[in-house]
């Protein structure tokens, strides 16, 4: 390729992930926005003495990838002003829901991808229990997954979850954006029989991506799994549902094993694992599947957060999610890696960096995303400031206060 179709970024700071940070980096653009070089601005240089050059402030970095949102709730911020629980905190909210005007949504929706935007996020893993996002997904320049969400309820008053499922997405007006892959997914172990869950799992393994599963997330639902008691009982048994047949006497991961969760050649998303214990993190890291830890979400409702440095030491592959705006202020992953940060100071900064980039494209199954490397197009950001001799922990701690696309991916 001519060096003229090439262009030079040069940065005081370049943040690969894959690699160390470089100080007074570059990285060398094809006319593609496909990553030629990445490495010291001297040698890029004089390597390519004819590309285009701009230098910008801060540090260059990844596209960042929120891999756990539901956009359909933009426009039901949080109204709980101390953790209540799940089922309280999920009880409000479908009251709320049932009287939202879909003009509403819909701008709510608009609104939150522009948010996504503006904090750098490449990709996401949204999850609809309805379609409503997809309009404006279509329209975004976003890449990802989307998640349809099965329950119970939906297999119920339709006969066939699935079937059911399909013939919504028939009916939205456009076709589906290429952009945006299509999975369906279960809520979560308790929100569906373990036939249907089976069915489930057998049609995103059919898909070929990942899906996802909100998994040990409220103390509630681990009581119910394991022991039949608390109040998922009583729930599930005013909703019409007999309790004991979705409660089979084990831990989530070991129930997401019996029911084929991980037969698919990419794990399904374990959403939170707030109350996960050994056997759920030795299960998971032994399948490969990532945790997707969404903090101000969990603090929000439960109060607590994911025993991070526990999933580590078990080797357990991490992601960055943010949840909705029904239960966290923002969709920004700068702004829950900060949370994260002062939360496990003994972790380090390039641990939560990963999580929030390289992590999320190796959940999503997005090769081209998380690093800056050659033969890579993963979207590039101009972040800062960035103070001090590690610059990773400053934009961890702090959150970057200015973020610009440098190529989108």
């Amino acid at each position: 390729m001519a060096s003229s179709l090439l262009r030079r970024f040069s940065a005081p700071w370049v943040i690969p992930i894959c690699e160390p940070p470089i100080e007074c980096g570059a990285i060398v653009l094809d006319e593609s926005d496909v990553i030629v070089a990445v490495g010291a601005d001297a040698d890029l240089r004089e390597r390519f003495p004819d590309a285009e050059h701009r230098q910008v402030p801060g540090a260059l970095v990844p596209a960042l990838v929120n891999a756990h949102t539901h956009l359909e709730l933009s426009a039901l911020p949080a109204t709980n002003t101390q953790p209540a629980g799940f089922i309280r905190w999920a009880t409000d909210l479908m009251k709320r829901n049932a009287t939202l005007e879909s003009e509403a949504r819909a701008q709510a929706i608009r609104n939150a991808i522009d948010s996504l935007d503006r904090a750098g996020v490449a990709a996401i893993g949204d999850i609809g229990n309805t379609l409503a996002a997809a309009p404006a997904l279509a329209e975004s320049k976003l890449l990802g997954s989307f998640f349809h969400e099965l329950t119970g309820m939906r297999h119920r008053q339709t006969g066939d979850a699935l079937a059911s499922a399909q013939q919504e997405r028939e009916t939205l007006p456009g076709p589906w954006p290429e952009r945006i892959r299509y999975t369906v997914a279960p809520h979560a172990l308790y929100s569906a029989d373990p036939e249907l869950l089976r069915d489930i799992f057998l049609a995103a393994g059919a898909h070929a991506t990942p899906t996802t599963i909100h998994v040990a997330e409220d103390r509630d639902e681990l009581e119910f799994l394991k022991f039949g008691s608390g109040p998922w009982q009583g729930v599930l048994t005013q909703m019409g549902f007999d309790p004991q047949h979705r409660s089979p006497g084990m831990g989530p991961l070991r129930y997401l094993q019996t029911l084929g969760a991980f037969k698919a050649k990419t794990p399904p998303l374990l959403v939170h694992m707030v109350h996960a214990d050994d056997d759920d993190r030795a299960r998971a890291a032994e399948t490969g599947a990532t945790a997707v830890l969404c903090p101000r979400s969990n603090l929000n409702i439960g109060g607590q957060l994911a025993d991070v440095p526990a999933l580590l030491a078990a080797g357990v592959n991490l992601a960055i999610g943010t949840d909705s705006l029904a239960s966290s202020p923002s969709l920004s992953p700068w702004e829950e890696l900060a949370v994260l940060a002062a939360a496990f100071p003994a972790v380090r900064p390039d641990i939560w960096l990963a999580a929030a980039t390289s992590g999320g494209a190796r959940a999503l199954g997005l090769p081209s995303l998380g690093t800056l490397a050659p033969g890579r197009r993963p979207g590039i950001l101009a972040v800062g400031p960035v103070q001090g001799v590690n610059p990773v922990a400053h934009l961890v701690n702090h959150s970057p206060s200015t973020v610009s696309w440098i190529a989108r991916p």
